[in-house]
């Protein structure tokens, strides 16, 4: 009998001959600000537990820091202790560029562990700020305190994100205290738009690419109700469509986002220097 041939060839081929660019990359690590010290920063809390329990990263290991505040540089590890991991700072942090674009997405309330998803994703797609709020119809309405627990959960896995998406800068996230704080927080936006499962068209591109300010209203598992709707159209919102097919929540959140992110964001206009924001 003869031999039989392997299966996808192609894909053996490529894999031996290109290794995972993801195991080469230079790995990322938040710094406070203020544990930045001229050439040496320090490296503390989770993330050096994680750099010394899970990825046992050596003394001489190149890495890459960040503030989240726009400002990167490579590094070297010099010490590894028990809770912190001091570095030299090898090339200086750059100014970072003025942003010319803010996409700030409202969201809803949702159930369960949805939100913590989504911002993670949201993250990745490149959102400067997010401000949950309880909406009508909102089924999740966590009282203050297990809504403080979830914004500081929030603000982790946005960190996170930004580490794997290689983004310079973190999305700010607010609660809001309701659509109406959100409608008065919109005045003098360039771009406003509500998603609505009973609208009628999908948003147009109108203005600048990658530049101006942009604010997206996404509801909840319920969707948003007429007068809500309507109150966005008298702020001046355009009340826009996802198409024919019945989204899940979550999953309107993403396709609204990659859709504005397509027309009037920054994925057609390259931030300055071509360096993620």
């Amino acid at each position: 009998m003869g031999t039989r041939p392997a299966a996808f060839p192609e894909i053996k081929a490529f894999t031996g001959v290109l290794p995972c660019a993801y195991k080469n990359r230079m790995r990322s690590f938040f710094v406070e600000p203020e544990e930045i010290h001229k050439a040496v920063a320090v490296i503390g809390g989770s993330e050096a537990r994680h750099i010394r329990k899970v990825l046992r990263l050596r003394p001489g290991t190149r890495v890459r820091v960040t503030d989240g505040r726009g400002h990167t540089a490579d590094a070297c590890i010099q010490v590894v202790e028990a809770d912190r991991v001091r570095v030299e700072i090898l090339t200086p942090a750059p100014t970072p560029a003025p942003d010319n674009r803010e996409l700030i997405v409202a969201q809803a309330m949702l159930k369960d562990r949805k939100m913590d998803a989504l911002i993670r994703a949201l993250t990745e797609l490149g959102i400067t700020t997010w401000l949950p709020f309880i909406s009508a119809r909102s089924v999740a309405q966590p009282d203050s305190r297990r809504l403080q627990a979830r914004l500081t959960r929030w603000a982790r896995i946005s960190r996170e994100a930004v580490k794997q998406c290689g983004r310079r800068r973190q999305p700010h996230i607010r609660m809001a205290a309701g659509l109406r704080d959100i409608l008065e927080r919109s005045a003098g936006f360039d771009h406003k738009i509500m998603f609505w499962e009973e609208a009628d068209a999908p948003p147009a591109a109108s203005g600048p690419r990658g530049e101006g300010r942009i604010m997206v209203i996404i509801g909840p598992e319920g969707g948003f109700t007429a007068e809500e709707a309507q109150s966005a159209r008298q702020a001046g919102f355009s009340v826009c469509a996802l198409g024919p097919r019945i989204l899940r929540a979550e999953t309107a959140a993403l396709a609204a986002v990659t859709l504005v992110q397509y027309l009037v964001g920054d994925w057609r206009a390259p931030s300055p220097g071509g360096r993620p924001r």
